[in-house]
Order: structure tokens, then sequence, then C-alpha cells
């Protein structure tokens, strides 16, 4: 399977996986590209996460082999005294087969910041995607 070019051809077997024969290089490239219209200059707002949604929709589409490895989290502001949290956080990993047959792992996690009111920071959010 070709992704618009991020795939070259390779020695290694395709496991039906859209990522395989990729280097985390182009990986990485392929999907900040493919997610920049989720991260890039959007504000969310909505109850269940659509933001998110799009994110996780994505890498299916890219048939990319990736799960949650921790539940998601919401984090809170530690210097106030709001017991509303800030932001929430999901985990999660891809796995593939590299050029050379070798399994690889590429960690990552997507951000729900909150830019709503002070009451109800998560009433909006926007989208940062960090992988590492």
């Amino acid at each position: 399977m070709r992704l618009k070019g991020y795939l070259k051809e390779s020695r290694v077997e395709s496991t039906g996986l859209g990522a395989d024969g990729m280097t985390k290089a182009k990986l990485k490239s392929m999907i900040y590209k493919e997610t920049k219209k989720y991260t890039t200059n959007k504000i969310y707002k909505d109850r269940y996460w659509e933001g998110p949604q799009s994110i996780w929709n994505t890498f299916n589409n890219l048939n990319l082999n990736w799960n949650f490895t921790r539940s998601p989290e919401y984090k809170y502001d530690k210097q106030s005294s709001s017991k509303m949290p800030v932001r929430k956080e999901w985990y999660f990993e891809i796995t593939w087969e590299g050029p050379k047959g070798k399994l690889l792992k590429q960690m990552g996690y997507l951000t729900a910041a909150g830019a709503g009111s002070v009451d109800d920071p998560l009433d909006k959010y926007d989208l940062v995607l960090v992988l590492f």
C-alpha cells in the first residue's frame, strides 16, 4: 500500500499496515502532515471530544497499528484554587515494521489544552500532538 509518496519500495513483506517500510522520521512527518488541519489554528467546542476523535480516525485511515498506552488523564493547574481541569492528555504508541524488517515503536501523546473560561477551561480547547 502506498501512502501519498511516503512509502518507498522496500524489501520488507508488508503486514498490511500503513507504516510498514518507513523510517521513524518518515512516519513522524506523515503523521504531522496528515493531522495538521486538526492541530493548527483550530479551537474546538463540543462535548464529545470531536478533535481527538479526528486524530484517531486519521490514524485509522492511514492504517496505522496504534493503541493507547494508558487511560486519558485530566491535568489541573497547581497554582489555581479551581477544581476544574485545564487539559486532558491521551498517550499512545504506534508499532510497525521498519525498512530493515525490524519492529519499530513510536510513542506520543495528544493534549487538549483548555481555551475556555476560567470557570470551565475545557469548554473550548485546542490540540497539541507530540511524537517522541
